[in-house]
């Protein structure tokens, strides 16, 4: 089995069938070796497109789930995250006035279409026409035009709050999916009685409001989320206890939310009835103050609900830089109830040294009157954030989504950045708060994707943190300290050998994806897994794979060529690796409790990792690559892949090249111990200036070892006249 990098099929990652938050299992696509036995591998990173142009990213990050978004250009930048069935749904604001109505719900339920293999082009049934509509089908590209003209039909439709509607666009009356979408809700077979629910603002004044409803005592009798048109919504429900949040946004005339205001509220059905929400009691209005002066660039609220028995319902709202409003709540009695506030803010245009703050705040249990937070500097962890760029000028884009315990769905989105960059970000710290932030090193064009593990901060420390920094090679990811759940991606069970590399790994350990081969962006890369001469896994595009071997010791072979190019990278484009390492029959777990190996049980059992030697870079080169002709330095950390010992080295080489890798210059090399050596050279000046190539090799006391260059791996810029 061949473990494809994903290059080559759907814009970024391979397509499943699993349900989103599961790892999903798929073949890879690429006909093994005749030696290597057809198996599945573990794959939790998709991209979908939406209608509107807008395209989510969706992971499974050490057994939670996360979205994050990246707007299409010129969107307003405003979101909703429903989840609910187990499915997770992801509208842009200015699509809910017309849910149900005019715009079909599965067009945004992200679950659903990957589950369809719906990732890449959405396919529509559209009574009439709309914009960006081709062939029944509409892409990322074409979509934009489909997400404008909904936004400014938002704003226009917002002057006369939502009263007097026509078609969609003016020429659509229903805009569908194509395909299967959500299954068909079970409905049971109780009693059941029509709930008017009507949404005002203050006496009389029917108000639009987006609606989530659930039956706290078992939210398998009912769960969803109506839309009030007109100030009035029904719903056909069971008798019990029941949660409502009853969001109310305002527009302006570009389709952005200005403001929101949110009132929750419990009632109990016995019959037929009506409830009144008013959004004239949601008057507390939601702030949050920093310890040094910032600007609110986003704000998301969150409602989570859990029924007594089984179900829960969340619903997040992103109101970009608006006003939130909520009204005062009475505490909950049936079920759980949480509420949080996050946001995102930045330090004051013109500061020296810029700064941000992203801080993440719960209400249990009930709404408090007081929605004014004041955060401290003894709360806070420090993050020396530096984004290296060896494009001046690279327009990247940064997320930072943030669980409470009781979470399991985080939702996000890409925030703009110029790199290079140094900013210093502040987040609160402390056991509660998980964090999984990622990287868009292209934001434009959603090229160069580079996620991150979860991490946890304590408060009142300083931990430096590089993106992209260079050289950019292949190798293994480890977990974060503190993370238990691990999928093992250099491992033997039994008499099989997985190994999944990787493809390019930054200083900081960060991973990058491929980027699909396009116009202007090249990603090919070989693999190989030899033993005795004989190719037991010998495939294209790919990054590994999984095969059965003889029981005996043995010693392997890998080696693995990658060409990358694209328009928002110029160093690192080349690289080969090569790791030697003996194996035998593994009849006992030595990975670490917790860990997976085996991608169809997701268990570790008779589970060891493979010696496979690695190696992490710390260049001396600046934010932009870029290192001063004169005495340079490297210093290279080599260890093994994680979760298996760390044997002593017994020698370690590191060699540097100014042609392209035609000649290489040995170094003054230091044995620093512990496996980590500082190698010196003397880069040479010249009216041109050039790429620097680097090599490096080491061999542990067991004979295990690793060879790998990497072509551009810093520049030396042209000499001053």
């Amino acid at each position: 089995m061949l473990h494809s990098d994903g290059g080559r099929r759907t814009p970024w990652l391979r397509r499943t069938s699993a349900v989103v938050g599961i790892a999903a299992v798929v073949a890879a696509g690429f006909a093994p070796t005749a030696q290597a036995d057809p198996v599945t591998g573990a794959d939790s990173t998709h991209i979908v497109t939406l209608v509107t142009g807008d395209r989510v990213v969706v992971q499974d990050v050490g057994g939670r789930q996360t979205a994050t978004v990246m707007p299409r250009p010129g969107s307003t930048g405003d979101f909703v995250n429903q989840r609910v069935d187990g499915d997770l749904y992801v509208v842009p604001a200015t699509a809910l006035p017309y849910l149900g109505t005019s715009l079909d719900r599965s067009l945004f339920d992200v679950s659903a279409l990957i589950r369809d293999g719906v990732t890449d082009q959405v396919p529509v049934q559209v009574a009439g026409s709309a914009p960006g509509v081709r062939d029944g089908k509409v892409t990322a590209e074409s979509g934009t035009a489909f997400g404008a003209a909904l936004a400014a039909q938002a704003g226009r439709d917002a002057k006369n709050h939502f009263v007097t509607r026509g078609p969609l666009f003016g020429t659509a009356s229903s805009v569908r999916l194509a395909a299967a979408g959500a299954p068909q809700q079970v409905h049971p077979n109780f009693p059941m009685h029509t709930v008017r629910i009507l949404t005002v603002n203050g006496a009389n004044t029917p108000a639009d409001a987006s609606l989530g409803v659930m039956n706290t005592d078992d939210g398998r009798e009912f769960n969803g989320f109506p839309y009030s048109n007109g100030g009035e919504a029904r719903v056909s429900v069971p008798s019990g206890d029941y949660g409502i949040v009853a969001w109310f946004p305002t527009f302006d005339s570009a389709g952005r939310v200005t403001s929101v205001r949110v009132v929750v509220q419990d009632f109990v059905v016995s019959g037929d009835q009506a409830v009144t929400i008013d959004a004239s009691k949601a008057t507390s209005q939601v702030t949050v103050s920093t310890p040094r002066p910032s600007n609110l660039v986003s704000e998301t609220l969150e409602y989570v609900r859990s029924a007594q028995n089984m179900g829960s319902q969340g619903y997040s709202f992103g109101v970009g830089n608006g006003t939130a409003y909520v009204a005062p709540s009475t505490p909950s009695t049936v079920g759980g109830f949480h509420f949080n506030v996050q946001t995102h803010s930045e330090s004051p245009a013109g500061a020296p040294s810029p700064y941000s703050y992203d801080l993440k705040i719960d209400n249990a249990g009930a709404l408090g009157s007081n929605q004014h937070y004041k955060v401290t500097s003894d709360q806070l962890a420090t993050l020396k954030e530096n984004y290296h760029s060896d494009k001046p000028g690279r327009l990247e884009g940064s997320s930072r989504i943030i669980f409470l315990p009781y979470e399991f769905i985080g939702f996000g989105q890409f925030t703009p950045l110029t790199a290079p960059l140094q900013r210093t970000e502040y987040v609160l710290g402390g056991p509660d708060l998980s964090y999984a932030d990622a990287l868009l090193a292209g934001m434009a064009t959603g090229g160069g994707f580079i996620p991150d593990t979860f991490r946890q901060y304590a408060a009142r420390t300083t931990t430096p943190v590089d993106w992209l920094r260079g050289p950019l090679a292949p190798g293994l990811t480890s977990p974060a300290q503190g993370v238990t759940s691990w999928f093992c991606s250099a491992c033997r069970r039994d008499d099989t050998i997985r190994v999944v590399l990787t493809p390019v790994l930054d200083s900081d350990g960060h991973g990058l994806y491929l980027d699909p081969p396009t116009t202007g962006t090249v990603s090919t890369s070989h693999f190989q897994l030899l033993s005795d001469g004989k190719a037991l896994i010998d495939g294209k595009d790919v990054t590994g794979g999984e095969v059965a071997v003889p029981a005996d010791q043995a010693d392997y072979k890998i080696v693995y060529d990658q060409t990358r190019t694209a328009a928002w990278f110029h160093q690192s484009t080349v690289s080969h690796s090569e790791w030697t390492f003996g194996s035998a029959h593994s009849g006992a777990q030595t990975v670490p409790t917790g860990w997976a190996c085996d991608p169809t049980t997701g268990k570790a059992t008779d589970c060891s990792a493979l010696p496979l030697v690695t190696a992490s870079y710390q260049l001396n080169a600046g934010l932009d690559g870029t290192a001063p002709a004169g005495p340079d330095q490297v210093v290279v950390t080599f260890g093994h892949a994680p979760g298996g010992p760390n044997l002593p080295f017994a020698k370690g080489a590191v060699q540097v090249s100014f042609d392209g890798g035609a000649t290489w210059t040995p170094t003054f090399q230091a044995d620093l111990g512990g496996g980590r050596y500082r190698a010196q050279w003397t880069n040479p000046a010249s009216v041109t200036g050039g790429d620097v190539a680097l090599r490096v090799s080491a061999t542990d006391v067991a004979g295990n070892s690793l060879t790998q260059s990497v072509l551009g791996a810093f520049t030396v810029p042209a000499a001053q006249s």
